[in-house]
């Protein structure tokens, strides 16, 4: 029997309207115009700078399994132009106004607030697991969406643990937390190499979401084509459907 339900959270309960090509850049000018108001000049290449440090950083979490959080990106880059410290608390700041130009593109798929409801009205646990390189970013969209008071925990690769799915150990936190075994929860997310997998090693049941959205990371490697362990247990087209083949496992 399924007691406990962990969501992921981009394009599972949320999506995003902009291009990131074109909201990036744009992103990293205001942040390095928030670096020049307290001395640190950088300079036009500053927006190319940085995202080439957090490419090389999500590099770096893939293939380590230990998440690089952005402030470490934007360290990076800072010492590309001879800063290797700054004023304390200004990191967080930076990050926060970079990310101001993100996290209102961030919007609530239709269903999933009255999903989650749902869920909840039915006595299950549910909460949430993101892989995302800063956790405020994940928090002020669970709470701005309206999420908030429907996952607990929810929680990040960004934390301090800086576990990252598919690492079972990032959702036995959850399980553990819940105190409940592996068996009665259930993973539901858009990734089957980050969600299913991982979900799958904890020794819970996966729930696939495919909109059919076409994002790299929401496929089956080719070299893991065969692999059953990235295959999902149900696959949904919607959060809503969620409710009817829950109890089925």
């Amino acid at each position: 029997m399924i007691r406990g339900i962990i969501f992921d959270l981009g394009w599972t309960l949320m999506w995003y309207d902009g291009d990131w090509k074109e909201v990036n850049p744009r992103a990293a000018k205001t942040l390095a115009e928030f670096l020049n108001a307290y001395g640190i000049t950088v300079g036009d290449d500053f927006p190319a700078a940085f995202q080439a440090a957090r490419e090389a950083r999500w590099k770096r979490a893939d293939e380590t399994g230990i998440e690089q959080p952005i402030e470490d990106a934007l360290r990076d880059t800072l010492a590309q132009f001879g800063y290797t410290a700054s004023p304390d608390g200004l990191l967080p700041r930076a990050v926060r106004v970079f990310f101001a130009e993100h996290e209102p593109r961030w919007h609530a798929y239709p269903d999933a607030l009255a999903t989650l409801q749902e869920l909840t009205r039915r006595g299950l646990r549910v909460g949430l697991f993101s892989n995302a390189d800063d956790d405020g970013l994940v928090q002020n969209c669970v709470a701005r969406l309206g999420f908030a008071p429907y996952l607990n925990p929810a929680l990040s690769s960004a934390m301090p643990h800086r576990l990252r799915k598919p690492d079972p150990r990032a959702f036995r936190l959850i399980a553990d937390a819940w105190q409940l075994p592996p068996s009665e929860i259930v993973m539901v997310g858009d990734s089957p190499q980050y969600d299913i997998l991982g979900a799958h090693r904890a020794g819970m049941r996966a729930i696939w979401i495919d909109r059919n959205e076409e994002f790299w990371w929401q496929k089956i490697p080719d070299n893991r084509a065969s692999d059953p362990a990235l295959r999902a247990d149900a696959t949904v087209k919607t959060l809503a459907e969620i409710l009817q083949i829950i109890f089925d496992f």
